[in-house]
């Protein structure tokens, strides 16, 4: 059996856990015990030198004389050979010469004034004499120093103070002989470790491996082959799962066999098409619904590359992301819709499951829906705007009652304009369909014109804009009165939208020829060439950042006018130039001939 590459084995997991712990063993050593061991070593020098200390003033406490005090000479004499005792700084203070100092340089700046330490302070308010306990202070770089006083008589009688200052001497030979005893300590624990991890991964691993043997021919088909249970305990039951897996699997091999033949049969009688790609990209399943969606049964033996293109790169996602794609469509030759899946199975890796499922009648009608509520939402909004701006001028207590009953029936007519709008949007899904329903009867364009035009002037001229119309001349024509209104509040409202204050929008009605011709011109800011293409289309927008915010429109206005006016047999066109404005030009058929039943 070949070892798996990339993989650690159980001998190199076993030494190595042994030498870890053999690792933070020393780790712990050093960090922990050996800190613990050098604070030990300090702490006894610090005692030692205490205690020598405090014997050394115990010793000299006492001076020869008759209790008059040392001259000079003698207190020199007394502080040096105090100093060489202690192995440090001291000083004698006598009541009559004054102060006596030998070997500062010891302990600099520790005995740097003429004053009493607090220990020399404590000797001599002490009714003892014995020394004062002592002070051990910390210095520079861990220098530690041992300070103490005691009182000094002569004939029983106190004639001074004297006071030492003893740097304790570094442990540097102990404390190395320390670390060589706790580096030799763990080299030891890193050989033992590294030892018992050989020792035990070779009687593991050889355990183990019968096991692991054992797995290997079951994987490879032989399902008669059994590991044998040894110990330890682990692997003993790590032995008796396999075997019992073993015994399961024979008795599943002939279930599967029979499932599969059953899964087969009832994929075949999907209504869903389902395709099973295998990992070298042969079709190896097509049920009867998938080969009526994609024709492979015409090919023969099928593969990836029969498929549709966005199926064949659909099989390529799902193996390279390994997660369910299903954002994919596809259209047949007969102008269906496919709404397709894909699912990569773990085993064997590679393989794909395609689900195609027909939602040709789902899309038209999300279509149709989607329309709706658009074309709804969009023409309902112009009458609606409307009544609120003449709301907001009645508001303003300074208009003329005049003016108010005009507003009010300006309101009225857009009130009704509403309600003929509620019903009849329903019928505007025809536009696509040809099949409008239309009103035709003698009109006046020129008057529909006029007419259409009066509310939205007082609207433009609120919003700082000036609407005039040029229709003095009658414009006969057989059509839609309200369709062709409705076509022009469209054309008004666009220009509205994209002309900013202080611009001018003109619309004029005329006959040229046997065509009834209306155009709405504004000097806004003009249509960019590579989107004129594109205005009449549905939902189309050529840049809605440059819409004024308060008039920004669904994108369906356009399109029903080309459709209003498709009905009439007529067309709409446009010519821009960007920053200058822009021209909408209706050209209608005066006598387009019967016209639809209303």
């Amino acid at each position: 059996m070949s070892r798996p590459r990339g993989r650690t084995g159980l001998q190199t997991w076993l030494i190595g856990s042994f030498i870890t712990l053999g690792v933070a063993a020393s780790l712990a050593m050093f960090l922990v015990l050996l800190p613990t061991l050098e604070g030990s070593v300090v702490a006894g020098a610090t005692e030692r030198t205490s205690q020598a200390t405090i014997e050394v003033l115990e010793d000299l406490s006492e001076v020869p004389g008759e209790g008059y005090g040392l001259t000079g000479p003698e207190g020199d004499a007394y502080v040096i050979r105090l100093s060489a005792e202690v192995r440090g700084a001291a000083r004698y203070y006598d009541v009559d010469t004054g102060w006596h100092v030998a070997d500062l340089a010891t302990a600099p700046g520790m005995l740097a004034t003429d004053e009493l330490t607090p220990e020399g302070d404590l000797a001599d308010k002490s009714v003892s004499s014995a020394p004062v306990r002592v002070r051990v202070a910390e210095g520079p770089d861990d220098q530690r120093t041992v300070f103490s006083a005691v009182r000094v008589t002569q004939s029983g009688v106190v004639v001074g103070i004297a006071e030492v200052a003893v740097p304790v001497p570094a442990p540097t030979a102990e404390i190395g002989a320390l670390q060589r005893r706790v580096l030799f300590a763990v080299i030891i624990v890193l050989v033992v470790a590294t030892l018992a991890g050989v020792g035990m991964s070779r009687i593991l691993g050889r355990r183990i491996a019968r096991v692991a043997n054992t797995a290997a021919r079951l994987s490879g088909g032989d399902l008669s082959a059994r590991a044998p249970e040894v110990a330890p305990r682990e692997v003993a039951t790590l032995a008796e799962g396999l075997n019992r897996m073993a015994d399961r699997v024979q008795d599943l091999v002939g279930t599967v066999t029979g499932e599969r033949d059953r899964a087969r049969t009832l994929v075949a009688g999907l209504a869903e098409g389902v395709v099973l790609i295998d990992p070298d990209d042969q079709v190896i399943v097509a049920n009867d619904a998938a080969v009526r969606m994609t024709g492979l049964a015409a090919r023969g033996q099928a593969v990836r590359a029969d498929l549709d293109l966005v199926l064949a790169d659909l099989v390529l996602r799902a193996r390279a992301d390994s997660s369910p794609a299903d954002d994919a469509e596809i259209t047949t030759a007969d102008g269906g819709s496919l709404a397709v899946g894909a699912v990569a199975l773990a085993e064997p890796a590679g393989t794909v499951v395609l689900t195609l499922r027909d939602v040709t009648q789902e899309r038209a009608l999300a279509r149709t829906r989607r329309d709706l509520v658009a074309n709804v939402s969009h023409e309902l909004r112009t009458p609606v705007a409307a009544i609120r701006g003449f709301l907001e001028l009645m508001e303003d207590d300074s208009v003329p009652p005049d003016a108010r009953r005009e507003f009010v029936g300006l309101m009225s007519a857009e009130a009704a304009r509403l309600q003929r709008l509620v019903d009849e949007q329903l019928q505007l899904a025809r536009l696509d369909a040809g099949a409008l329903p239309m009103r035709r009867e003698q009109m006046d364009l020129a008057a529909v014109v006029r007419v259409a035009s009066r509310p939205r002037a007082v609207l433009a001229e609120r919003e700082g804009l000036s609407l005039s119309v040029e229709a003095a001349t009658p414009v006969p024509m057989d059509g839609d009165p309200e369709r062709l209104e409705q076509l022009l509040l469209i054309l008004l409202d666009n220009a509205a939208r994209h002309t900013p204050p202080g611009g001018v929008i003109t619309v004029t009605a005329r006959v040229e020829g046997g065509d009834a011709v209306m155009s709405v011109t504004d000097t806004g800011e003009g249509i960019p060439a590579e989107s004129l293409g594109g205005v009449f289309d549905r939902f189309y927008r050529a840049d809605a950042a440059r819409e004024r915010t308060d008039r920004q429109g669904a994108g369906l206005g356009l399109a029903i006018a080309r459709g209003i006016a498709r009905a009439h047999g007529g067309t709409i066109a446009v010519s821009s130039r960007l920053g200058e404005g822009s021209v909408f030009t209706v050209r209608l058929p005066r006598d387009p001939g019967p016209g639809p039943a209303a």
